[in-house]
C-alpha cells in the first residue's frame, strides 16, 4: 500500500531505486495501479531492464563465438590475403640492393562460413517463482532478436501458454504483458513451441523452468526426447539468477544430464556463451 502511494506522487517516485525485487512487486500489482501510479510503475520497469540490457549486451559481446575448423583450408583469393603475415613470412627475401621483397609464399586468412539464419525459440516459465529468469530471459531474447542472423520467438506460460513474439524485441512490453503466478504446464507449452520449429537442424530451443510439471513427468521427458531427436538443439535452464540458488526437480536434472542435456543453473553467462555458439 506504501509503494502504491509513493508510486502516485511522481517527484517520490522518481526516487525509487529499481531493483529486481521492485520489478517483481511492481509486475505482480500492476492491475491494480492506474493514471500517474501506472505511469510511474513503467517508467520505473523500463528504467531496471534498460540497465540489465546495457550489462547483457556487453556480455554477449564478451562471450566467446564458435571457433573456425581450421581442417578446412582457407580460400586462396585476394580478399582472404594476409598481407601482414605474407610479408612478415618473406622477410628473409628482402633484397636490400634492389630495395624490393620477393615473395614465394602467400598466406590466406580462414574466412567463417556464411551464417544461416537460425531460429530461437524461448520457452520461459512465468509462474511466480519464476520472476527473476523471466525478466533476464526476455531481455537476452531480445538482444539475441535484433542480431540479423536470429529469428527469435518467445513463448510465456504457467497454466496457459502465451506467444509473446510480436514484441520479443521489446522486454519492457512483454513483462507488461505476463501475468505471474499459477501452476506450471511445461509440456503444453512444449507443443505450442513445436509447432514453430520448420528446420529442426537449425533451431536452438531453450526452456527456462524449475521443471516441477504440473503433469505427468514421463510425458513431459518423452516430449523433450521427440525435440531432441528430431534434431532440434536443445537447452535446458533452471536458473537464470545473479545468485545461482535456485531449486530444480531432481528426477530432471538426473533423466536431462542422461540424455547429454544437463540443466544449466546459475549464472546468465553460462546460458549466453551457449547460445552464441549454437547461434
Amino acid at each position: 500500500m506504501a509503494l502504491r502511494e509513493v508510486l502516485a506522487d511522481r517527484k517520490l517516485a522518481a526516487q525509487v531505486t529499481p531493483s529486481m525485487a521492485l520489478v517483481e512487486q511492481l509486475l505482480r500489482d500492476k492491475a491494480n495501479l492506474s493514471g500517474e501510479a501506472l505511469r510511474n510503475a513503467r517508467a520505473l520497469i523500463r528504467r531496471y531492464v534498460d540497465e540489465v540490457a546495457e550489462v547483457l549486451k556487453v556480455q554477449v559481446k564478451q562471450a566467446p563465438a564458435a571457433k573456425l575448423d581450421n581442417r578446412v583450408p582457407p580460400k586462396r583469393v585476394f580478399r582472404n590475403l594476409d598481407i601482414k603475415k605474407t610479408i612478415w613470412k618473406n622477410l628473409s627475401n628482402w633484397n636490400e640492393p634492389e630495395r624490393r621483397l620477393y615473395v614465394d609464399r602467400l598466406f590466406f586468412r580462414r574466412t567463417a562460413k556464411k551464417l544461416e539464419p537460425k531460429r530461437m525459440i524461448v520457452v520461459v516459465d512465468q509462474s511466480g517463482s519464476m520472476v527473476d529468469a523471466m525478466v533476464q530471459c526476455t531481455i537476452l531474447a531480445s538482444i539475441f532478436a535484433q542480431l540479423p542472423h536470429v529469428d527469435a520467438h518467445l513463448i510465456a506460460f504457467d497454466t496457459r501458454v502465451i506467444d509473446l513474439t510480436p514484441w520479443v524485441t521489446d522486454p519492457f512490453e512483454v513483462l507488461l504483458r505476463t501475468e505471474l503466478g499459477g501452476g506450471t504446464l511445461i509440456r503444453k507449452a512444449l507443443v505450442e513451441a513445436e509447432g514453430k520449429i520448420e528446420e529442426p537442424h537449425n533451431t536452438v530451443m531453450v526452456l527456462i523452468s524449475d521443471f516441477y510439471e504440473g503433469g505427468s513427468d514421463q510425458e513431459l521427458l518423452d516430449e523433450i526426447v521427440a525435440i531432441k531427436s528430431s534434431g532440434v538443439h536443445f537447452v535446458p535452464v533452471g536458473a537464470v539468477t545473479s545468485s545461482g540458488s535456485f531449486s530444480v526437480h531432481p528426477w530432471f536434472r538426473d533423466k536431462l544430464k542422461e540424455l547429454g542435456r544437463p540443466i544449466l543453473t546459475g549464472n546468465v553467462n553460462k546460458l549466453i556463451s551457449q547460445l552464441k555458439a549454437l547461434l
